[in-house]
């Protein structure tokens, strides 16, 4: 892996002034199910002796299922729906161009976070040196698994977040009341 002189992530886009992400958002937020906490979509330049050979993308969503933190893949739904997949593309082209500050120096990796109460995390990445045989397992991947592996605190704390309060001491014992004086069958 080649970084160049610059740390990952040195273009972060704080606060998102891209007016695409919004529009990334409620795209990809048609592809999830009940209890989706994140979605990653991730662009990853692929280079072949520096020539540019294509991209890797992910578009992951992680999900709370029955208290587990688990990944699903939405890049089939959203590519296999024409109208949708040219909506996302425009949005990243879009979002591309708004935090193209320097073209001289590409952006080897794009990363869009959207979590489930409304923050989002943008940021790019450029002198990556990534082959189409290591995309799949390079440091640089960012996909759902990872966020799940290295942000499992964060996302636990979203979950909660997204739950809402527990019901009160008051609630509770009136719902058990009324369960007994149910009558039966």
């Amino acid at each position: 892996m080649t970084r160049g002189d610059q740390p990952p992530d040195d273009q972060a886009i704080r606060g998102g002034s891209s007016s695409a992400v919004p529009e990334i958002r409620d795209l990809l937020l048609a592809h999830t199910s009940a209890g989706t906490l994140r979605i990653v979509l991730q662009q990853l330049t692929l280079r072949d002796e520096g020539r540019e050979v294509g991209v890797h993308e992910v578009i992951d969503a992680v999900t709370d299922v029955g208290g587990n933190l688990v990944t699903f893949s939405l890049r089939a739904s959203v590519h296999g729906d024409p109208q949708d997949e040219a909506r996302l593309e425009a949005a990243i082209r879009r979002l591309r161009e708004d935090i193209a500050a320097d073209p001289a120096r590409p952006i080897d990796s794009l990363v869009v976070i959207l979590d489930g109460d409304g923050r989002h995390r943008v940021s790019v990445d450029s002198g990556l040196e990534i082959s189409p045989q290591d995309a799949a397992a390079h440091l640089a991947l960012r996909d759902g698994a990872h966020h799940i592996s290295h942000e499992s605190p964060a996302l636990d704390d979203l979950r909660d977040r997204l739950a809402g309060p527990p019901p009160s001491l008051l609630r509770r014992g009136r719902d058990l009341v009324r369960g007994w004086l149910r009558p039966s069958g």
